[in-house]
């Protein structure tokens, strides 16, 4: 009778224990993805720096958010840019206090990058799940959002 309570007790205690866990997680993601609505707001309220990570032919087809930096972390072929890292290292070390979130097409490649720069121990740093077109042309170009056209001349380092 009393191991079986014991062991009740333990397991109890271990669901309790991961409960939390879990739940500290979630809040931490939710820390790190950013959505339109609040991205919008923080962008018009001039308190939010964009990264755009997708490729200068994706730049040319939809558009760029004004005054977001373009740094493509792939080449339009499809090879790494070598040089993406420390182009990002070098936005992020001058705006520290400053929100920086990542954008790409569809949020798969802004997530990834996002994560390198939060494990890094970078602050502020989040990405916009929804991305420029989204998973069903529900991003930041279909919500009517600003948008201007791709000019490789512009293009903010």
């Amino acid at each position: 009778m009393v191991t079986r309570n014991c062991i009740r007790i333990v397991i109890i205690l271990f669901f309790l224990c991961n409960a939390n866990y879990l739940q500290s997680n979630d809040n931490n993601m939710n820390n790190y993805e950013l959505s339109l609505t609040k991205a919008i707001t923080l962008y018009n309220n001039k308190n939010l720096i964009i990264v755009d990570v997708r490729t200068k032919k994706e730049w040319a087809m939809t558009g760029v958010i004004p005054e977001s930096f373009l740094i493509n972390m792939h080449n339009d072929d499809y090879t790494e840019n070598s040089d993406f890292i420390n182009r990002v290292e070098e936005i992020l070390d001058v705006n520290k206090n400053k929100n920086i979130s990542f954008i790409c097409a569809s949020g798969a490649r802004s997530a990834i990058v996002a994560n390198y720069f939060i494990e890094k121990n970078n602050k502020n740093i989040s990405h916009i799940p929804d991305g420029i077109v989204g998973q069903s042309q529900d991003g930041w170009l279909y919500s009517g959002y600003p948008i201007k056209e791709y000019n490789d001349k512009e293009e903010k380092h």
